[in-house]
């Protein structure tokens, strides 16, 4: 009879996590720690949070008795570090301590600003992917897990393959750039050191599906915060019979013309479902050595998605192309939108149609589907923004702990279909 069923050999192993304070990150640091495995946070040093309260980053207000428990704080140890460092920032005394006991690693850490301007994207995603990969061949090989992008398809407008990558494409921004260097390094570097190893590529990450919680307000929430507070600016003006701008300025702009291809998809992923994903996948031998597009089989339209965003926000949207739009002179509140979310115009245009058969493949019976993005879902995460002032610190905790209580208590009354 065996000693420990499959179930438990594999709750034997011990993981290192890189980025488990990112929201990503945390989701999968999550679900892990739920599944029983030991884990290793390797977290940037800092000189002002304490170890438990970085602990509080990834676990906030969702195990209250986590520091009490001595079998589940037993289970974690934080580790401060910096993967764009050589030996991830350790001495190399705990380097190759942490190195021997480290079954696999989960690299989630990346910089995601969409601009190269100090030479952040290529120290932390290219140079800390190749100083992660190097960890996993220090002393024992390790499995590696590494979270990538399916925009490194660029501006590719054709249908994106999983085990594609250089096409000759080119790129929206530097990020898009920065993880397509990461996966070419990669594709040496593994097979060189023989490292097992798995890419995911996941889409664009909004909230979670059944609460809105969220940490990354970016992408989506960009213009759910710039149409808000349009909103709110048009109506204040209004009580206020501001004369500065004309009747006719206001009726002009009773519409917010947004440049776009109104038929072209926005591949959007909830959290929830990004992480389930990755971790189901990554428990599946047959995911070894491959590459498993995470992306919305059924993603919205742009004008779909325009259309719920107005809704959600009170405004009038119409999508336009760059010729139509700038036949007619922009309003004063079209250039400030447009200001403020011009990083995420290229997204506008469309994009590829990600091929995503492995993951497909993997999911099959596992009861894991990518939530429908639909007016109620956009009204979610506009409505989590709101009560939680767009990321503002200090502002809305409350709110914020609240929604992580509910979805913890969720995750302990429900069993994972992929455990």
């Amino acid at each position: 009879m065996e000693l420990y069923t499959r179930k438990e050999r594999m709750r034997q192993k011990t993981i290192l996590i890189t980025g488990a304070t990112g929201f990503l990150g945390s989701c999968i640091t999550r679900e892990l720690f739920e599944a029983g495995f030991r884990l290793k946070l390797l977290v940037r040093k800092t000189h002002s949070l304490q170890a438990k309260e970085r602990v509080s980053e990834i676990f906030p207000l969702c195990y209250p008795s986590l520091f009490a428990d001595r079998t589940r704080v037993g289970r974690i140890e934080i580790i401060e570090g910096d993967v764009s460092k050589k030996y991830l920032g350790l001495d190399t005394r705990e380097y190759v301590r942490l190195a021997e006991t480290i079954d696999e690693v989960f690299h989630c850490a990346a910089a995601t600003k969409f601009n190269d301007v100090h030479n952040t994207l290529t120290q932390t995603n290219v140079s800390g992917t190749e100083n992660v990969v190097q960890f996993c061949y220090t002393e024992k090989i390790k499995r590696l897990h590494y979270i990538s992008t399916a925009y490194v398809a660029g501006k590719r407008r054709d249908v994106v393959y999983e085990d594609e990558l250089d096409k000759g494409q080119p790129f929206n921004n530097d990020y898009e750039k920065s993880k397509f260097d990461t996966e070419k390094l990669l594709n040496q570097i593994v097979r060189q050191y023989d490292v097992p190893t798995t890419v995911y590529r996941p889409s664009i990450i909004v909230g979670n599906s059944r609460t809105g919680y969220t940490k990354n307000y970016d992408n989506i929430y960009m213009f759910g915060k710039g149409l808000y507070y349009l909103k709110n600016y048009k109506t204040q003006k209004s009580h206020e019979n501001d004369f500065s701008i004309s009747p006719k300025r206001i009726h002009q702009s009773s519409y917010l013309r947004i440049p776009g291809d109104k038929y072209g998809t926005i591949n959007l992923i909830p959290v929830d479902y990004a992480a389930q994903t990755i971790i189901a996948i990554s428990r599946r031998a047959e995911s070894i050595n491959k590459i498993f597009h995470i992306v919305n089989p059924s993603p919205p339209t742009l004008g779909e998605l325009a259309e719920w965003m107005a809704d959600a926000t009170g405004n009038r949207i119409r999508i336009l192309p760059f010729y139509e739009l700038q036949a007619q002179q922009y309003t004063v509140f079209e250039k400030l939108f447009l200001r403020g979310t011009e990083a995420f115009q290229p997204y506008l245009f469309g994009e590829p149609y990600f091929d995503s058969t492995n993951t497909k493949h993997l999911l099959s019976g596992a009861g894991i589907e990518c939530p429908l993005i639909t007016q109620e879902l956009i009204n979610r995460f506009i409505q989590y923004g709101v009560d939680t002032h767009w990321g503002k610190k200090n502002t809305a905790s409350g709110k914020e702990a609240r929604f992580l209580k509910i979805d913890c208590q969720r995750q302990r009354l429900l069993s994972s279909p992929h455990w």
